[in-house]
């Protein structure tokens, strides 16, 4: 569980209202700055209560929001012994990449720890041997290195001395020298990546290896089919994590088949823990939307418009319509609200949110239709995804014990009922969620007492379309 002390760091700044169970405070907070910035709850905008009619610019990217004991999660792990690899799923659009980013831009500005890889699978793949290679020659680029070498001089002063071939690139610690290689093969890369790691396993803090969307490797194609590489690949990431400790590392993903497809490709349970990253809270996400009302604080995304029009009238009647269909998930509050603005009335906003998992809803009757996924078509029939839909539909919090759902698939027979189960997982039809500190927007009571773990839809917005499909 997380440290109690967590709270404890923000009180005198910042009122610690908006996450869930923690107490209420009321204090002055400091004036905001004139540009866009992290405090240590909420992104902060000037000005932007200050005229709801004109509203703030939205800044380039997506403004940071309330993830705070999530990064100082990721900041304590960091920080400390490195152990199993983590596997960190969450819903789509839920604010992970965002979040892992901020982490790293923070980790970048404050110059902590020697070393913090972010791939990014969707941007630079990892579906093959020759793509991991560029992804990680890409990854440590020379402005990297040479805060790496001034890092770590100035941590472990004798290492200025030592001169090694890293690798993808060659330099004396001290002194930056030379040529990043193109054209590196994988097997090549990794030998030359266990030689920098290596060297810096003296320094108190470890590097950090993030590879954000690593869904792609479950579209690996080996180069060579007689010599795989996937496996080789995997065990580069776990010495370097479970065994020589000499790197943190990460795959994120909001495809939640990746951790039961793991193990098949080498990787077995024991070498890795699945954290899963949460919506938002109710309370989290009407703040998110409609701003906290504290002076200076967070301004809601209402408030937050990158054109012309105004928010149609009405907004906070909308609420139980809005969190029914977008729960506490980030991108669907921000798309709802984006569309209203965009066309200027709520109820066509609203549908459109549902229209794309709607059709997921109706589709997942439909198995002959999909294309074959991973050599192995669909192994469910409609009267089973009806089933389904009922069963979560209706449960609390729309969540059901994976070993209910085996049983009542399988009529008994929990090995097939598993099979068909995990088939709908894969066909991102359904989502698997293991109890984990990091999610607050399911109760520890859905899970059990033994917290096993639980079969949710992959959006809250499905949960509307199945109820409405099944109506029909």
């Amino acid at each position: 569980m997380l440290a109690a002390p967590l709270n404890a760091r923000f009180q005198a700044t910042v009122p610690s209202h908006s996450i869930r169970g923690w107490p209420r405070v009321h204090l002055t907070l400091p004036k905001p700055s004139r540009t866009l910035r992290t405090d240590n709850r909420h992104t902060i905008v000037q000005g932007a209560l200050s005229d709801p009619k004109v509203g703030a610019p939205l800044p380039p990217e997506d403004p940071f929001y309330n993830r705070v004991t999530e990064l100082d999660f990721f900041k304590e792990k960091f920080s400390g012994k490195v152990g199993l690899v983590t596997v960190l799923v969450g819903h789509r659009n839920c604010g992970k990449s965002r979040m892992l980013k901020q982490l790293y831009e923070e980790y970048e500005a404050a110059d902590i720890g020697p070393l913090f890889l972010f791939i990014n699978a969707r941007k630079t793949p990892v579906r093959n041997p020759d793509e991991v290679a560029n992804a990680f020659t890409d990854a440590l680029e020379t402005s990297k290195l040479q805060r790496l070498v001034n890092y770590t001089t100035s941590s472990i002063p004798l290492l200025s001395s030592i001169s090694i071939n890293a690798g993808l690139v060659t330099f004396s610690l001290g002194a930056l020298v030379s040529k990043v290689f193109g054209g590196v093969k994988m097997v090549s890369a990794i030998k030359k990546y266990d030689k920098l790691l290596a060297l810096l396993k003296p320094l108190p803090r470890k590097p950090v290896i993030v590879i954000d969307e690593s869904n792609n490797l479950l579209d690996w194609k080996e180069s060579d089919p007689l010599q795989p590489e996937l496996k080789q690949f995997l065990n580069f990431l776990l010495s370097d994590s479970k065994e020589d400790r000499v790197a943190h590392v990460v795959l994120s993903t909001s495809d939640y088949f990746l951790a039961n497809w793991l193990p098949q490709a080498g990787m077995t349970e024991d070498k890795f823990k699945v954290e899963v990253l949460g919506d938002l809270t109710e309370e989290e996400a009407q703040k998110f939307v409609y701003g906290d009302d504290v002076a200076g604080g967070w301004p809601g995304i209402i408030n937050l418009r990158s054109g012309t029009k105004e928010v149609p009238a009405g907004a906070k009647e909308q609420w139980p319509a809005i969190y029914e269909r977008c729960g506490g998930n980030i991108g669907l509050l921000q798309q709802c609200v984006a569309e209203a603005q965009l066309i200027g009335n709520w109820d066509d906003a609203l549908q459109g949110v549902v229209a794309g998992p709607r059709s997921g809803i109706v589709r997942g009757f439909k198995p002959r239709v999909y294309i074959v996924k991973g050599g192995e078509a669909p192994l469910w029939t409609k009267e089973q995804w009806k089933m389904v839909l009922e069963r979560i539909t209706t449960a609390p919090h729309h969540a059901v014990l994976v070993s209910e759902l085996e049983k009542d698939l399988g009529d008994g027979d929990v090995e097939k009922g598993s099979e068909i189960l995990l088939s709908m997982v894969k066909y991102n039809l359904l989502a698997l969620r293991p109890w984990s500190v990091l999610a607050r927007d399911l109760p520890r009571e859905v899970y059990g007492k033994k917290k096993t773990p639980v079969v949710t839809l992959p959006l809250p917005a499905h949960v509307w379309a199945a109820k409405d499909v099944l109506e029909d």
